[in-house]
């Protein structure tokens, strides 16, 4: 399957506009993410979905991945549009991996083991999600969280869709997994910082 990060949304967290750049340790958290991504086993194409809002991470793609990863540009003004518009233009005519770019402890392992387990679903799209449990167990503040049958999980930012029905709405498996490193996004100062620690150790 092809993968596309989606980086060219408008955002003002952690005191500046592209998310994408913020530096943890001596690399940007997008590096991190896409070298998983070329480094797993079910991934054929990986793009960056980028706009007139992300002209530093335009140029940290180019400058660190030319030749490797791909560009996909949109409008930047939703989420939604901005997905369907990435997904059309990869040219993708299977599953199509959609990851937001701030999951730098995301590892080649936990990318092919998602991609299993939609293969396994039997759904044409799958959510991946971890219990709310677990990020008290981080000492960390979930963004979102939703009541799934009376169990609370939390969204982690990667989700698997069937691109030839990408206009469509998809009957959707919600994946859930217990794994640290691919709870974290960067969406705070805090969470920068746990997973600076998560890499140290």
């Amino acid at each position: 399957m092809d993968a596309i990060v989606m980086a060219g949304g408008l955002t003002q967290r952690l005191g500046m506009e592209e998310k994408a750049c913020v530096m943890l340790m001596d690399r940007p958290l997008i590096n991190y993410l896409l070298d998983s991504l070329l480094g797993a086993m079910h991934i054929d194409r990986v793009f960056v979905q980028l706009s007139s809002y992300s002209p530093d991470t335009e140029d940290c793609v180019k400058r660190n991945y030319r030749n490797r990863v791909s560009v996909l540009r949109t409008s930047g003004d939703n989420y939604v549009g901005d997905m369907v518009a990435a997904v059309r233009e990869s040219g993708s005519s299977g599953p199509v991996m959609v990851l937001m770019p701030d999951l730098p402890l995301v590892t080649s392992e936990h990318i092919d083991m998602i991609a299993k387990a939609y293969g396994e679903c039997g759904f044409p799209a799958m959510s991946v999600y971890v219990p709310i449990g677990l990020y008290r167990k981080l000492g960390l503040r979930p963004g979102t969280v939703f009541n799934k049958k009376g169990v609370m999980i939390v969204p982690v930012g990667i989700n698997i869709l069937d691109s030839l029905t990408i206009d469509e709405e998809q009957e959707n498996y919600d994946h859930v997994v217990e794994i640290p490193e691919v709870a974290i996004n960067v969406d705070s100062v805090e969470s920068l910082r746990k997973c600076q620690d998560m890499l140290l150790k």
